[in-house]
């Protein structure tokens, strides 16, 4: 009979601490936290009725008492492994991000299975930019089982961030194995294989990720741009027109590459309004006005075509594009003592098989075997294929 009001006491703690659940259960945490308040009462050692109440706390986001809660239970039962956790989501909360760190560990070391810890420990040390100690949590949380492409989304993109593409783009398509159609997936997938120059496949991507509904400025951007180092002008036209007048990039850079897939699309007309929309701009920009000029002689405006690779020249005289191009342009026409001297000064600047090779056959146009022949041998000797074809029949 001296243990009857024991039993009562604990019977009743118990009773008021089931409906405390019960009231959060229902999220209805004031009352959750009267029910644990009168459990604690009659037993001043529950430490579960310590940790719901806690947790009560931090779902209102009273986080002073949800820590004071949480250290109460682990005082009375120290390898408490779930008090740690949730006292460490408390101290994050409050910005205690180092102490939040220290109870992760604490929670991990108890419970070595620990999910959430090891999640919410990775996100301390990318704060942190510490990435490896977040990678190896990371991937402690997939060895464990944890299905889930954003955890795979995760540590790609930490790999991503090391440099290591290979390993953040192995992750991102194990992501996209479980869920194919992951915008954001799709979108990081498609940076990392435009870094590796995979272009034709960072489209693919990225058109997925754009049809998922990412719609950023850098998403075209960066598509534009794939689209134009892979060869498809005309796509990449699309895209940098979408830069121009969706997003307002009416800046010198995007005029400019549009205005170069035009060239490399066979749109004279066009390539000459955005190459004179970038000079409106730069009056500096050499290259423009080397593109420029090349478009005015295909479309049959010689003299305008000219007069820009002379502004060229005396904008960079050091630009050996400008000789090049000017140079090609003088063979076409008959002009090849000026050709040849345009090319000497290539040369000079850049001494590659191209040059040497133009330059041979404006020797060869001027009736100049010799030398003709002597430029061929240092194209060939340069990989010129084309050159080493020729020395075979015209210098024995």
């Amino acid at each position: 009979m001296l243990f009857t009001p024991i039993l009562i006491k604990g019977q009743s703690a118990n009773e008021a601490y089931n409906r405390g659940i019960n009231s959060m259960a229902v999220e209805n945490y004031e009352d959750a936290i009267k029910n644990f308040n009168e459990a604690i009462e009659k037993i001043p050692h529950f430490h579960e009725a310590y940790f719901e109440r806690g947790r009560s706390y931090l779902y209102i986001n009273d986080f002073e008492n949800a820590i004071n809660d949480f250290s109460i239970a682990i005082d009375y039962k120290p390898d408490f492994a779930d008090a740690f956790l949730y006292r460490a989501y408390a101290w994050t909360a409050t910005d205690n991000h180092m102490r939040a760190l220290d109870d992760y560990s604490q929670s991990i070391s108890i419970n070595p299975k620990n999910l959430q810890a090891y999640l919410k420990r990775s996100e301390i040390h990318i704060r942190n930019s510490n990435l490896k100690p977040a990678i190896t949590d990371i991937t402690k949380v997939i060895e464990l089982g944890h299905k889930n492409p954003n955890v795979y989304l995760s540590r790609g993109k930490l790999y991503e961030q090391e440099g290591d593409y290979e390993s953040a783009f192995n992750d991102f398509s194990k992501a996209i194995e479980m869920d194919s159609m992951h915008a954001e997936v799709r979108y990081e997938r498609g940076i990392v294989l435009f870094k590796q120059e995979h272009f034709d496949q960072a489209a693919d991507d990225l058109t997925l990720a754009i049809q998922g509904g990412i719609n950023s400025q850098h998403i075209y951007q960066l598509r534009a741009d794939a689209f134009y180092s892979s060869g498809d002008f005309n796509r990449a036209i699309e895209d940098y027109t979408t830069l121009i007048n969706t997003f307002r990039q009416r800046n010198e850079e995007t005029q400019f590459k549009r205005a170069l897939s035009y060239y490399y699309a066979g749109e004279f007309d066009a390539a000459v309004r955005d190459f004179t929309r970038v000079i409106g701009q730069n009056r500096n920009h050499a290259i423009a006005y080397v593109y420029r000029a090349d478009s005015y002689y295909i479309l049959g405006r010689k003299s305008q075509a000219m007069n820009d690779y002379l502004i060229a020249v005396n904008l960079n005289p050091d630009n050996h594009m400008v000789y090049e191009r000017r140079g090609e342009m003088l063979i076409k026409e008959g002009k090849t003592l000026e050709a040849i001297e345009d090319f000497n000064k290539a040369i000079i600047l850049n001494p590659c098989a191209g040059n040497y090779y133009n330059r041979a056959a404006a020797h060869a146009v001027n009736e100049n075997p010799s030398s003709a022949c002597e430029d061929l041998r240092k194209a060939a000797e340069l990989g010129h294929p084309e050159a080493k074809e020729r020395l075979k029949i015209f210098c024995p």
